[in-house]
């Protein structure tokens, strides 16, 4: 491996999509995991007081070729399209994926009417995944870097796996709880020093004025409306997922005990008192734009929704992962929407439904960490 090349191995807690033809899994898409990565720098970048374009606009950055050194071009750019490209300029690093274990899809469900809906969400007008595979396992990503500012690069790089795999997800369809990781290698990625350090810098850079800034981006993927919170689950108050009737998709994965594909009950629908949208309405007595403003615009029933008026989900539900011989780990997290929420506001209203959804004696909040934190301290809160 050249000076210029690092490596980051990754163990899959809940197996990873990055779609492909047809939006189906047929291979670790690096441009899905840098997609993904690019969505989270932006929320972050944003949070830290700098500007992040939308590169699928017409106001997205793009270079001139006028400009005669780097500086006039960072003057150009965002800080997000400075590290991952734009018009004129580009990535200053590249991405090879080596050894990416696949595993079968599947999904667990309390109702059975769910089922119709995860066929068809995640295999279209087939409505049948059995077939369908999700890689899941130790994933290796080596990166290679441009030979200019390296040290900025590896430093932002670091940094935002280290924030991923601690606060949220990767990879695509993050709110079907998709993309929990742990980092294996280098150790060092999962100290909290390097997620502080890279963001540091970060902030130092924006504050210098070194990138471009433009107008300010009306959208809660900002990193100061963010929220994450860990709890821990007791294996019993998950039994319904553990039955076979509750089981979708290919049989081999039935005895799949390691992690629990159910955050679509969990978020959305489920029986009893599981799903937060179904809790927010009938319980909470929410308004429907309000909670499609916070967990995504769905249909109802007698309407149709083109593709443009969908949205997805601004707070993800993981799939539980096995933790212990009878515990799991669940992680919420998500981005409050400023008109109708403050991230504390959103932080009890996950620990309200929590309290709602799972008996006190069967979960337990190890986490609660605010994005606005982050940015006070540069570190987290707990």
């Amino acid at each position: 491996m050249g000076e210029n090349d690092f490596t980051v191995k990754i163990k899959t807690l809940t197996p990873l999509w990055t779609g492909g033809v047809e939006g189906r899994p047929d291979r670790l898409h690096d441009t899905g995991i840098i997609g993904s990565m690019r969505w989270w720098y932006e929320a972050i970048v944003r949070g830290l007081g700098g500007y992040a374009c939308d590169p699928t606009s017409d106001k997205g950055c793009k270079l001139t070729g006028k400009e005669k050194s780097d500086k006039e071009r960072k003057k150009n750019m965002c800080p997000v399209c400075y590290l991952f490209g734009c018009g004129g300029w580009k990535r200053r690093f590249r991405l090879y994926i080596e050894d990416a274990p696949t595993t079968a899809l599947h999904f667990r469900t309390s109702i059975n009417m769910n089922k119709n809906w995860i066929n068809q969400v995640f295999d279209g007008e087939n409505k049948n995944i059995k077939n369908l595979k999700v890689f899941h396992g130790e994933i290796t990503f080596k990166f290679m870097l441009e030979k200019n500012d390296m040290d900025y690069i590896r430093s932002q790089l670091i940094m935002l796996f280290s924030f991923i795999a601690k606060y949220g997800g990767l990879g695509a369809k993050l709110q079907h709880g998709f993309g929990q990781i742990q980092i294996l290698e280098p150790k060092s990625v999962n100290d909290d020093t390097l997620i502080n350090k890279g963001l540091e810098e970060l902030s130092n850079k924006i504050q210098a004025d070194e990138f471009y800034k433009g107008e300010k981006v009306n959208t809660p993927y900002n990193l100061g409306n963010f929220v994450c919170l860990d709890y821990d689950l007791q294996q019993s108050s998950l039994t319904k997922f553990m039955q076979e009737r509750a089981h979708i998709g290919n049989h081999s994965k039935l005895q799949e005990k390691g992690y629990l594909p159910c955050a679509f009950d969990l978020r959305y629908k489920g029986s009893g008192n599981f799903g937060m949208r179904n809790w927010l309405e009938n319980t909470k007595k929410w308004k429907h734009r309000e909670i499609n403003m916070l967990m995504g615009v769905s249909e109802k029933k007698g309407e149709k929704l083109t593709a443009k008026d969908r949205a997805a989900s601004r707070i993800c539900f993981g799939m539980p992962y096995k933790l212990g011989i009878d515990n799991y780990r669940l992680r919420i997290f998500g981005f409050t929407p400023p008109d109708i929420l403050k991230p504390n506001d959103l932080k009890t209203l996950c620990e309200e439904y929590m309290h709602y959804a799972f008996s006190t004696d069967h979960y337990n909040l190890v986490c609660a960490t605010l994005g606005s934190d982050i940015i006070k301290g540069l570190g987290g809160a707990q």
